[in-house]
């Protein structure tokens, strides 16, 4: 009987140990999908009339109708969208309940965003949204954050809320991080496990810090903070969203005969938006926030690979895994602009996101993966997670 080696012993033990924490990646622990999110005000008033039937009227119109827009997510807004006067905030909250069942079977995945935690609303927003429509809710946004332990508390409370009144799921929790200190804590508040996505809020976070947002240059002014919170979420398997683009491309007075300068104001606020959006993208965020309706298809264009651009990295990605299953470790691809570049895992893993991408934008299909020879969970595993990917018989 040879002797036990203590060394062998420890090393089995730390293996063992280690070996229970597994990898995440982006978007691992969020149980939907979303490109662009539209903000939609829960409050629509033009001034006129009484506010209880008028208002009631404009807002439930105004929200039925973004419902219909082609984008993946939306919210019902009652912090900046909703007048900061208790009368129509409670007007706003009754809208928003109303229209969150009412948009239900609209196909998208639905939100609201209370106003914030220390304000006099916050309480009153949950007590009245989350008994009404809170089956109907995917996600709660939370504003103006400013540390883990207040989204543990709300986490709580939803979770609570969600047992009490039998909900088929849990909302998730999408956290504005606006703020020098929300920045600090990102890592935290990532971490909670019911947060589903890190968002950036590029004005207030200028406004804490008393520094401006300029359309044409504040990609390169915020870079340090907003580089920052994809690789955060992704360390905790979630996602981050980026900024809206205020630039907003105002449609012409008259659609009919455009003026030269509408036209030019119009076009530049769609490129502004379609590079931001490019950018977010190269970075690693899953989605934007949209302020505007013309805003939606710039923005899940710049998510979304083309038809060819997706088969191509389904063509790459099941190429590695046939390599992979033959015991190399690394496969070329040839096809790039005449250069020969080296694919081994991580470029693979890099690739599988634009087959994901692929597959939710509908570019790609079962027919495709089936030409392939693996699923998307096999290609999955192999470029990314663990397990060994199997083909398709």
């Amino acid at each position: 009987m040879h002797p036990v080696d203590p060394w062998l012993e420890e090393l089995a033990a730390v293996a063992a140990r280690h070996a229970r924490t597994q990898p995440l990646v982006r978007g691992q622990c969020v149980p939907y999908f979303r490109r662009g999110v539209l903000s939609v005000p829960a409050f629509k008033w033009n001034g006129a009339g009484d506010p209880t039937l008028e208002a009631r009227a404009q807002s439930l119109r105004h929200m039925a109708k973004a419902s219909q827009w082609p984008v993946d997510a939306l919210f019902f807004d009652l912090e900046d969208a909703a007048p900061d006067q208790p009368q129509f905030k409670a007007l706003a909250r009754q809208f928003c309940a109303d229209a969150l069942r009412s948009a239900a079977n609209a196909g998208r995945v639905l939100g609201f965003r209370p106003n914030d935690i220390r304000s006099p609303y916050f309480a009153d927003d949950l007590r009245v949204v989350l008994p009404a429509a809170g089956a109907q809710v995917d996600f709660v946004v939370l504003p103006k954050t400013e540390s883990a332990d207040e989204v543990r508390d709300v986490a709580a409370l939803v979770r609570e809320a969600a047992a009490r009144w039998r909900w088929p799921r849990v909302p998730r929790l999408e956290v504005l991080i606006e703020s020098p200190r929300a920045l600090l804590q990102a890592e935290a508040i990532a971490a909670v496990p019911e947060v589903a996505a890190l968002v950036f809020g590029a004005y207030d976070f200028s406004r804490c810090i008393g520094s401006e947002v300029d359309a044409q240059t504040w990609l390169t002014d915020q870079a340090a903070a907003r580089q920052w919170l994809p690789v955060v979420a992704a360390a905790h398997g979630k996602e981050a969203l980026d900024a809206v683009t205020a630039t907003l491309p105002i449609r012409p007075k008259d659609p009919t005969a455009p003026t030269t300068e509408e036209r030019a104001r119009h076009t530049e606020a769609i490129a502004l938006c379609a590079r931001d959006a490019t950018d977010a993208a190269r970075l690693g965020y899953a989605g934007k926030w949209v302020l505007h309706p013309d805003q939606v298809d710039p923005i899940q264009r710049a998510f979304s690979p083309d038809a060819a651009r997706a088969r191509r990295a389904l063509d790459l990605c099941a190429a590695y895994a046939r390599a992979a299953m033959q015991g190399s470790g690394a496969e070329r691809d040839e096809a790039t602009a005449g250069r020969v570049r080296l694919v081994d895992k991580a470029v693979a893993g890099m690739e599988f996101w634009v087959v994901q991408a692929g597959l939710r934008a509908g570019v790609i299909g079962a027919e495709d993966l089936a030409r392939a020879g693996f699923s998307a969970d096999e290609l999955r595993a192999a470029t990314i997670g663990r397990g060994r990917a199997t083909p398709a018989p």
